[in-house]
């Protein structure tokens, strides 16, 4: 447990350290070479890891049914998506009085949303976090414990290897500081991301493939960014 609980806390630095110096580099998360670079150093970091705490293939979530994996986790994710969709449209302005925008989506165009979601999203954050934190800590949690702690340990700490991108991103957004709801929305995302994590984690465990994590990750970031734009407030051009 003290290899994983090691890997868990360089997984917490490395998720900060790299939202403070990349996210200048991109429009959305994720979405650019310094990323991808990122993100395959991430993914070699990783195994040097899943090595020092004997992880086999099957601990890494390379044994089960891939293609069953990847249909299951892709519908999840889909569902996911849309109801996330429909709370920060329907819901969300409803609480805070006003409609949920994010800025990056207001201007960037068809084909640069396209570009993120099928090559920079899962390159430069979807595989690397998956192998990081489904693959190796997952591994290496469950090796040292089988019961539900691993599960949600894995997912405290994805939610706190997001914590600066959240910030950011957050900011970007129509409650960005110094907007009253600024911590209310923070502490909110981090608790769905801590959700998130814990299911995708047991995801991974039940189905003992990685291919559902992935799926399911990519699917609901790429499906909530388009319906998130999709339904966006377009502002003028040359408006201020």
């Amino acid at each position: 447990m003290s290899r994983a609980l090691l890997f868990a806390a360089v997984l917490v630095g490395w998720g900060n350290l790299a939202g403070a110096l990349l996210s200048t580099t991109a429009q959305l998360p994720g979405g650019s070479w310094p990323f991808v670079v990122a993100g395959i150093a991430l993914v070699l970091v990783s195994l040097v890891f899943a090595r020092w705490m004997s992880i086999g293939p099957a601990d890494f979530g390379l044994r089960g049914d891939h293609l069953r994996g990847a249909l299951v986790g892709g519908m999840l994710g889909l569902l996911a998506a849309i109801v996330g969709t429909g709370l920060l449209r329907g819901v969300a302005p409803l609480l805070v009085g006003q409609s949920v925008e994010y800025a990056p989506l207001t201007t960037i165009a068809a084909v640069g949303l396209a570009q993120h979601t099928a090559f920079f999203l899962p390159l430069g954050d979807i595989f690397p976090e998956e192998v990081a934190f489904r693959g190796a800590l997952l591994g290496g949690l469950l090796r040292a414990d089988r019961s539900g702690t691993a599960v949600l340990l894995a997912g405290g700490v994805f939610a706190l290897w997001h914590l600066v991108v959240l910030y950011k991103t957050l900011d970007l957004t129509t409650l960005g500081w110094p907007s009253p709801w600024f911590i209310v929305a923070l502490l909110g995302a981090l608790l769905v991301l801590f959700f998130g994590g814990v299911i995708l984690a047991w995801l991974r465990a039940r189905t003992r493939s990685l291919a559902t994590t992935i799926a399911a990750h990519w699917v609901f970031n790429a499906v909530l960014l388009w319906g998130l734009w999709s339904t966006r407030s377009v502002v003028p051009s040359g408006c201020c």
